[in-house]
């Protein structure tokens, strides 16, 4: 697990976890259109992002496992890292080129190619975005800074993902409500991997005792966010074939509910408010789908 922490310069922050997208070459499937005019969006409100995961689609983990048992010679395994790097290098040039700088950092998902130097498809994606790479599970702490001085904080909680959520939209959250029923002090949770755009706030009340000056203790009430952070690959596509025979992909093939195309936005906002004559900073938060 990765903790660390991101710097913003102001009151506020807006989050874009961007996942699930999939990239397979121009004839695949990913929502081509869609996904620029997302992240052209998101450039305009001056988001930084999170990567969530599954940015190519090219080997899953079962996929690698059998791989592995191949015993392929040099080459061959040469000729198949070759053509990961390349889709790496198709989707940084069509898409993320224009958000270098922007990324908070970027998580491991399931689809990913495994190089022959030892370092993973996401890892070299990274490399190119200049951003830390976060593995399976990371926590961030955002801190809001005016000069030397803090605003406050809000803490994200990120996972790409582990289990099918179901058919239904409410399906989508179990997953995550147990992992969140475990964490303590955090703001928001976000999780992809399934391709529903879900969010459920939880008021989590707590008893706050104020320091000095201020003697009267009070119940605060904390709203936390569960977020399923949708995706960017089509489920029906008219007229799909493989090869020459009229077929569909992997989702129409299971007859499985189509997935959201698009993203939440999550907006962050140290909001200065009067507690018994004493000034603080309170955390507002704002999730929306894009």
């Amino acid at each position: 697990m990765e903790l660390l922490t991101h710097t913003v310069k102001g009151p506020s922050l807006v989050v874009a976890p961007l996942g699930d997208i999939q990239w397979s070459g121009k004839d695949g499937m990913t929502t081509q259109d869609h996904l620029k005019r997302h992240i052209d969006a998101m450039l305009e409100r001056g988001a930084y992002f999170l990567g969530m995961g599954d940015y190519i689609d090219f080997l899953s983990p079962s996929n690698r496992q059998r791989l592995r048992g191949a015993a392929l010679y040099d080459t061959a395994e040469d000729v198949i890292d070759a053509k990961g790097l390349e889709l790496v290098h198709e989707l940084y040039e069509k898409f993320l080129k224009p958000t270098v700088g922007r990324w908070i950092g970027l998580l491991e998902g399931h689809h990913y190619s495994q190089f022959r130097a030892g370092d993973t498809s996401d890892m070299r994606l990274c490399q190119m975005l200049k951003v830390p790479f976060l593995g399976t599970t990371a926590c961030v702490r955002v801190q809001f800074m005016k000069s030397t001085v803090s605003y406050g904080s809000a803490i994200l909680w990120a996972h790409h993902g582990a289990r099918g959520a179901g058919s239904t939209q409410g399906a989508a959250l179990n997953e995550l409500q147990q992992v969140a029923a475990s964490w303590e002090g955090v703001d928001v949770f976000f999780m992809g991997h399934v391709p529903k755009g879900v969010l459920a706030p939880l008021n989590r009340p707590f008893p706050y005792w104020p320091g000095r000056g201020i003697w009267r203790p009070m119940l605060v009430h904390k709203t936390v966010y569960l977020v399923r952070c949708g995706g960017f690959s089509k489920s029906y596509v008219q007229g799909a074939k493989q090869g020459q025979i009229p077929r569909g992909g992997y989702a129409e093939q299971r007859a499985m509910s189509p997935g959201f195309i698009g993203a939440p936005v999550v907006t962050f906002h140290m909001i200065r408010t009067q507690t018994d004559g004493h000034d603080r900073h309170e955390l507002r938060t704002t999730v929306e789908v894009s």
